[in-house]
């Protein structure tokens, strides 16, 4: 036991030490392994009385001894030296035989008044016995579970050893001979056991001195290098050394598993270089601290960064399915990144671009991703419209139709062409207004009036929608807030703005700022935004609705896991997909998806609203299953805002 501890503990380190700490290494395994075996054997026999004469002969029990030894240093440096993890098992059967030779040849030393016969099923399974014994041993050390698992391998070194000993044993018969003789120059049973007892404590001695050396030394190293060898001074963060090593794992993981995941984003701050040359040294060093602090608050399971030299940084993203999860990551750091940095010299904008690539697209080959994220990068710095780019080979393929509408879409605030429109919400029993949906529309000086469809993904893609969605929330709130009527508003929420650290304080100021009771807003989120990012969402969806605001999933049907979010958020309310509602009364496949969603709300308390009801067959078809609320083109397109102010003051008149 004593001896495979030994032997487990220095072999496994043989796969991270460096060369000349593996060959040191590799003869002390060896040695301490080989006499393991050796001295086991004989220990055995010393304890095995056959009434008869008996000894050792010195020559074989020594070449005995040298076999252990040689082979063992033979195993473990396959162990060592394997090119692949799975050929490091095969040290194990090498292990596994040399237990078996050296058991054999020392059964020859062992001398009788006779001769020594050996049946052959019980050689063959004693060496089967330590072969894999030995390869699981080996296995235990390559493909550790738990820290533990370094006992298992032990044991499993032991049982490997004496299954094979003892197997061996019950293959053995003496025949007496009548005259033979056991010759003189033999050792006897108790010079033999001084000598094992001797080879023993020395080489165990040997083994433990240089294990508790070693270990002193690698702690009293670790404890001054481990910082400084794998984390920048400044920020703190894990330097390009560290990053290597985590890119190497993560090049092992992808070579092992063919469906794990990686993604690789580089991202470079906007604005650095000039505060740095503006405000000097020591106020970009701050910058850098903070920027530092921002991105460690927003690294998560699965999630790596490292600062890579100046103003770079090279984050690493595994365990994900679709690459959207991994922009909604480079979102999150970007919007960690866009809010200002509080200084001596006042608050300063930094900004930052990211170039994203992954393994579900760009290779396998880590630092290739690294290298095509900072192409991405350098695409992103350049491109006025987007700051998150993922890599393309064609990316430098862009029209200039989309730059150009882009730029417009970057003016359309300032420049007054949006404007919003109601559509209303009814209640089913009553069929009269309980609140209205609000619409973003922009008409443009020279193409007109342009499709939602077409320009809010631009904005998505550019992150525009998280001004754009803050301007619609303020502008719908503050005209809210004069009505008579207190209709409840629903206003879409996009990802991105989920993701900003300022939405929360954005939301409480223009709740504030106009007066707009929070329960008569609700915020509209689609269930692929929330997939995307779940546990940071989660967190941001309990604050809002803290404030007395009420949230709203849109699209519902449309996502992944709709039964698992609806368990884990705080819904207020389900809003069907009009895909689901257009024709329900006619399509069973429709009026089955609409009637589960029904009874789900119902089991969850949670009331259902139905989107995109055109006709009143549709209507009908929704009262008789109980719906809570409508909304579509049967009560009405979406109206402006003096339709809807004119809406709302009859109403308040009737109820006078």
């Amino acid at each position: 036991m004593i001896g495979a501890c030994l032997t487990v503990l220095i072999t496994r380190r043989l796969m991270s030490a460096n060369p000349l700490r593996k060959r040191l290494q590799l003869m002390l395994s060896g040695l301490i392994a080989g006499a393991t075996i050796w001295s086991t054997h004989f220990i055995a026999m010393l304890a095995y009385d056959p009434v008869i004469p008996h000894g050792y002969e010195p020559l074989l029990t020594g070449i005995s001894l040298g076999i252990a030894v040689i082979g063992c240093t033979l195993a473990n440096g396959i162990f060592a030296y394997a090119s692949r993890q799975a050929h490091r098992v095969a040290g194990g059967v090498v292990f596994g035989l040399v237990i078996s030779v050296m058991h054999y040849v020392g059964m020859l030393a062992y001398q009788i008044p006779g001769r020594i016969e050996w049946a052959t099923e019980p050689v063959i399974a004693s060496i089967l016995l330590g072969s894999v014994l030995g390869a699981a041993a080996y296995h235990r050390m390559v493909y550790p579970v738990t820290r533990y698992c370094w006992l298992g391998a032990t044991v499993l070194m032991v049982l490997a050893i004496c299954a094979m000993h003892f197997t061996g044993m019950s293959a053995m018969t003496m025949r007496l001979i009548p005259g033979f003789e056991v010759p003189e120059q033999v050792l006897p049973d108790a010079t033999m056991a001084l000598l094992v007892s001797a080879v023993t404590i020395v080489i165990f001695f040997v083994g433990f001195a240089a294990i508790s050396l070693e270990a002193n030394v690698e702690r009293e190293a670790l404890e001054q290098l481990q910082h400084s060898a794998a984390h920048d001074q400044l920020t703190g963060l894990p330097n390009r050394a560290k990053l290597n090593t985590h890119l190497e794992d993560c090049d092992e993981l992808l070579d092992r598993d063919e469906t794990a995941r990686a993604a690789a984003l580089t991202i470079d701050l906007d604005m650095f270089k000039p505060i740095n040359d503006l405000h000097g040294h020591s106020v970009g060093d701050l910058v850098l601290q903070e920027t530092a602090a921002r991105l460690s608050r927003e690294i998560g399971p699965n999630e790596f960064i490292a600062r890579t030299g100046g103003d770079e940084f090279v984050a690493i993203k595994t365990g994900f399915r679709r690459v959207e999860e991994v922009m909604a990551f480079a979102e999150r750091l970007r919007a960690a990144l866009i809010e200002p940095v509080e200084t001596a010299n006042g608050a300063l904008v930094v900004g930052a671009s990211i170039g994203v690539a992954s393994s579900l697209s760009d290779g396998t080959d880590m630092a290739q991703l690294v290298q095509k994220s900072d192409m991405a990068m350098y695409r992103a710095k350049t491109s006025v419209e987007r700051k998150v780019c993922r890599y393309n080979a064609a990316m430098d393929e862009q029209s200039r139709d989309k730059t150009m509408l882009i730029n417009d879409l970057r003016q359309a605030i300032p420049r007054r062409q949006f404007h919003l429109v109601y559509q209303l919400q009814n209640d089913l029993t009553s069929l009269e207004p309980t609140g209205c949906e609000v619409l973003l529309r922009w008409t443009h000086p020279d193409r007109g009036n342009i499709s939602p469809a077409e320009f809010i993904p631009l904005a998505e893609e550019t992150g525009l929608v998280r001004e754009i969605g803050l301007w619609v929330l303020r502008e719908a709130c503050h005209e809210a807030a004069g009505w008579d009527r207190p209709f409840s508003i629903a206003v879409n929420v996009a990802p991105q703005q989920l993701a900003q650290p300022s939405f929360i304080e954005s939301l409480s100021d223009i709740l504030m700022s106009s007066g707009l009771a929070p329960e008569r807003l609700e915020l509209e989120v689609t269930e692929a935004s929330i997939i995307d990012d779940q546990a940071h969402t989660l967190k941001i969806m309990h604050r809002i609705k803290a404030m007395g605001v009420r949230i709203a999933m849109d699209d519902f049907g449309t996502g992944y896991s709709s039964l698992a979010t609806l368990q884990s958020f705080p819904f207020d309310k389900i809003k069907i997909d009009r895909s689901f509602v257009q024709d329900v009364h006619l399509n069973h496949q429709r009026a089955a998806i609409v009637r589960s969603t029904l009874l789900l709300g119902n089991a969850l308390g949670i009331p259902v609203l139905a989107e995109g009801v055109e006709q009143n067959d549709e209507l009908e078809f929704l009262q008789a299953e109980q719906c809570a609320a409508v909304q579509g083109f049967l009560f009405g397109k979406p109206m402006l805002l003096d339709e809807i102010r004119e809406i709302a003051m009859v109403i308040d008149a009737d109820v006078a």
